[in-house]
């Protein structure tokens, strides 16, 4: 319809009782009449509808039926229909908290005869407040380290279709109109800003583009807080919503290696000692922290976009399962990581990857991103491959290059691996083959070449167990991260 009304939806959104009156008499002379179900809404001040309103009608014919009925605000410009009724969205003119609407109705008979008298109703509306909050267990648990992403919500009592616009501000900074089509947001600071306030880029969703715009006020290694507020079609602003405090950790300088450990404190710090020795500077994620208290609500696009600062990854997983508070899946890190460490290979990054694989390992999401399509199990119930302590994984190239390592105490129940196609074995276990094991493969490390060099490194044991001799995996990780990488 023309002016104030924008749309008109069926079904029921502020009920309106319906209560009988006429307009008049039924009458005879050929032309239909027409009637409301209201005669009038005598409602004032705060008890005036809101803007959604379902309004009913109906007309009658002496001497025929009734086949249609036109609608108009105005008395002049009219919609046709063949319902009798109706979700009306009225619009409140900008800047006023209330209005009175007029509507008009006629019947239409089998004669095209219209009713020359319509019928008329006043309705008197009030605009309600519309709202905006953050679902604050889907942001930042403490702190947000390159990267922070949030899930807010807005609404409007009047419908959501009479909001105009959702805004967030970072601190200080400005109110920034945001997407109002787009719930999940992410904040992607400067990252050659050290200290201080930094501008952010924003995404939305899952997208791997920018938006057009920016937003400034968020502070560099210090707390933050984000604000959002709506505004509805009649210049109505919500109340600001806050979120939690968390803390902005940025990107180190300079830095190309990115390192996370899925491990507990004490795992994580062999391969801290393992990483120092060999002077490589790196930014930390700590995945194991208190069981995964500092796993991202959003791998991607969270994690995904702090991938895509880096061109090296070294990460230490354990083969447990951690659950996605949003998501509620249940699964190993090396899964969640897999469309992330496949878009950052497609980018050009290269990573070692160490982990535990486990005889009932499910590869399905792991498949073809790492360098690996089986794990090796055994026909025979109750064997075990075990590797005792005068065995090695030894290496399968450049053995004047990479040393054999040695187990500090005996590994049992190991689960090698069959590499992909495109893979090559690096290093191979020596197995005892305990009650009969007969898998096929001995492999537990296999590599991808970009040019040439060692580009992907995937580890299907946890190297950390076979430090025996001091300096053996020390010298893994220098000669990957050194000279291949």
């Amino acid at each position: 319809m023309p002016g104030i009304v924008r749309s008109i939806v069926l079904g029921i959104c502020a009920l309106i009782i319906v209560a009988g009156c006429r307009k008049g008499e039924i009458s005879r002379n050929g032309v239909p009449d027409t009637f409301i179900s209201y005669e009038a809404i005598n409602l004032s001040g705060a008890n005036r509808l809101n803007s959604s309103v379902r309004l009913t009608w109906y007309g009658t014919d002496g001497d025929g039926y009734i086949t249609g009925y036109e609608l108009s605000l105005d008395n002049q410009n009219w919609e046709y229909t063949t319902t009798q009724d109706s979700v009306f969205l009225f619009d409140i003119p900008p800047g006023t908290d209330s209005a009175d609407i007029s509507f008009f109705v006629r019947a239409i008979d089998n004669d095209n005869n219209t009713d020359p008298s319509p019928a008329f109703l006043r309705v008197p509306l009030i605009n309600t407040p519309p709202d905006a909050a953050f679902l604050d267990d889907r942001g930042p648990s403490d702190t947000a380290f390159i990267a922070a992403t949030f899930f807010w919500q807005a609404s409007d009592p009047d419908g959501n279709s009479t909001l105009k616009s959702v805004e967030m501000r970072i601190n200080d900074g400005d109110w920034t109109e945001i997407d109002r089509s787009q719930n999940l947001i992410s904040f992607l600071a400067d990252t050659s800003v050290q200290s201080g306030t930094a501008s952010a880029q924003i995404y939305y969703g899952n997208s791997t583009a920018a938006a057009s715009n920016t937003i400034n006020g968020l502070r560099v290694n210090d707390s933050n807080r984000i604000y959002i507020r709506s505004t509805d079609i009649a210049d109505a602003v919500s109340d600001i919503d806050t979120s939690n405090s968390f803390y902005f950790r940025a990107k180190s300088s300079g830095t190309k290696i990115l390192w996370i450990s899925g491990h507990n404190s004490a795992t994580t710090a062999e391969y801290r000692g393992y990483i120092d020795a060999n002077n490589l500077n790196y930014d930390f994620l700590n995945f194991g922290f208190a069981q995964g208290l500092n796993l991202p609500k959003y791998f991607d696009p969270t994690v995904r976009l702090i991938f895509d600062q880096y061109e090296q990854a070294f990460l230490n997983l354990p083969s447990t399962n951690f659950r996605n508070t949003v998501t509620g899946d249940e699964k190993p890190l090396i899964d969640y990581l897999a469309p992330i460490i496949q878009r950052f290979t497609d980018n050009g990054g290269r990573y070692f990857l160490t982990t535990q694989l486990t005889k009932t390992q499910d590869l399905s999401e792991s498949r073809s991103v790492y360098p690996i399509d089986a794990i090796s199990t055994s026909s025979v119930p109750g064997s075990q491959a075990r590797i005792v302590s005068d065995s090695a994984l030894i290496p399968l190239i450049d053995t004047a290059r990479y040393p054999s390592l040695n187990p500090t105490n005996v590994e049992f129940g190991v689960v090698p691996m069959i590499a992909s196609a495109d893979a090559q074995n690096f290093y191979l276990a020596q197995i005892t083959r305990f009650r009969g094991w007969d898998g096929s493969s001995q492999v537990v490390a296999a590599v991808r070449r970009r040019g040439g060099t060692i580009s992907q490194v995937f580890f299907c044991m946890e190297i950390h167990r076979f430090d025996k001799n001091s300096g053996q995996v020390e010298q893994l990780i220098g000669e990957i991260f050194n000279n291949e990488f």
